[in-house]
């Protein structure tokens, strides 16, 4: 449609909105019929619509306008039948922002994906390939920022006084430098970790994730001991997807969240989040690229900083490479182009010696689709985590 008729739409909304104001108003549905303007009687005959006094002037003028544009193609262009309303924008997410605003812990709000999401990547050399398609993922929430030290010394000490037990008081990051409260918190293995959401859902009146029984009656309250992978225990609980509350991501939701940027265009698998390319002659990751949204062996002097300090990715979260590894929920195992890696809101195996760490830390920085491996009894001042949560 050219430019003069888009105009013309416009007009055709300011003259309806005219003739309201001369016209008294009137319930039944205005029609075209020949180039004068009539309205339905409640008998279904039609009559001619009649001006009040004082507009006769006008009357002509609204007819001419409403003739001329009844002509017009306005139907197909971006301002839509000029008799229309044009529809709310509905925000698919604010339902997601409102049951988390407040929160404990800054929360990000990540859209689902219907379509199916590629991960993996050839040129990952740490468990990125084969690239496969993960059928879809269901829309959570993911912290804003890895669990600082404070959130988890204020959640454990309330879990320590409310029949939990999480032998690991944990510490502010790690390696060189002077530490506070707001280093994410390491020194903690992953059986701590579940504990620990499970105690911060709680405490918040939510739903525990983590359970001792199929029933998800009884929320796992303890870790530490020896590794135990009987169905149930500190090492391999039933899971209560469904639930509202605190937990560890997934592998596919940590890459999903990692490597997100509009919904349709996904960031390169060996690149760290949030990555932009500012030299798109080498079409390399440089180091000073990576810099700005990942502390590494080349800038971050050796140990842990704030956390936020640098650039955040497309949806807003910061540190997701870099600083500290992250521990997810998945057992380690070598991708396959099939189940349980393609499923929908894959979980992966069901079984395993040993969890995934994603994202790259202080010491070193891995790609988006690089995967690690830890026990899950072997704490490190390497690694942390942040949590997600279904609202």
């Amino acid at each position: 449609m050219s430019h003069a008729n888009s105009w013309l739409c416009v007009a055709a909304r300011f003259t309806m909105v005219l003739k309201c104001q001369i016209w008294p108003p009137a319930p039944q549905p205005l029609i075209a019929n020949h180039g004068m303007v009539t309205m339905l009687s409640t008998d279904s005959e039609a009559k001619e619509m009649q001006p009040m006094p004082h507009a006769k002037i006008a009357r002509p003028i609204v007819i001419t306008y409403l003739s001329l544009l009844l002509t017009l193609n306005c139907q197909n262009s971006s301002w839509g039948k000029f008799w229309d309303v044009s529809p709310a924008f509905v925000d698919p997410l604010a339902a997601c922002r409102s049951a988390v605003a407040g929160d404990a812990f800054s929360m990000i709000c990540v859209p689902a994906n219907t379509t199916g999401f590629s991960r993996g990547n050839a040129s990952v050399p740490a468990g990125g390939t084969p690239i496969h398609t993960v059928t879809s993922i269901t829309g959570f929430a993911m912290g804003k920022f890895e669990v600082t030290f404070s959130e988890w010394s204020a959640i454990r000490t309330w879990a320590l006084s409310n029949a939990y037990t999480i032998p690991n008081a944990g510490t502010q990051g790690g390696g060189a430098g002077v530490k506070t409260d707001q280093h994410p918190a390491t020194s903690m293995d992953w059986r701590d970790m579940i504990v620990w959401c499970n105690a911060a859902s709680e405490k918040a009146g939510l739903t525990p994730v983590y359970y001792t029984d199929a029933a998800f009656t009884s929320p796992l309250r303890v870790s530490g001991g020896a590794v135990d992978t009987t169905p149930g225990a500190q090492d391999n609980p039933y899971v209560k997807w469904s639930a509202n509350g605190y937990r560890l991501a997934t592998g596919a939701e940590w890459e999903y969240a990692a490597r997100y940027i509009d919904g349709t265009t996904y960031l390169r698998g060996d690149a760290p989040s949030g990555w932009s390319d500012n030299n798109l002659a080498n079409g390399l990751i440089d180091l000073a690229e990576k810099d700005v949204v990942a502390w590494t062996n080349n800038n971050s002097g050796g140990g842990t900083k704030p956390v936020g300090q640098l650039q955040p990715n497309s949806l807003g979260i910061y540190d997701m490479s870099g600083n500290v590894f992250e521990l997810v929920f998945d057992w380690n195992g070598a991708y396959v182009t099939s189940s349980p890696y393609t499923n929908a809101d894959s979980f992966g195996p069901a079984t395993g010696a040993s969890r995934d760490v994603r994202g790259g830390g202080y010491g070193g920085e891995f790609g988006v689709s690089n995967r690690g491996t830890t026990a899950p009894a072997s704490p490190s001042v390497e690694r942390g985590f942040r949590v997600v949560r279904r609202p």
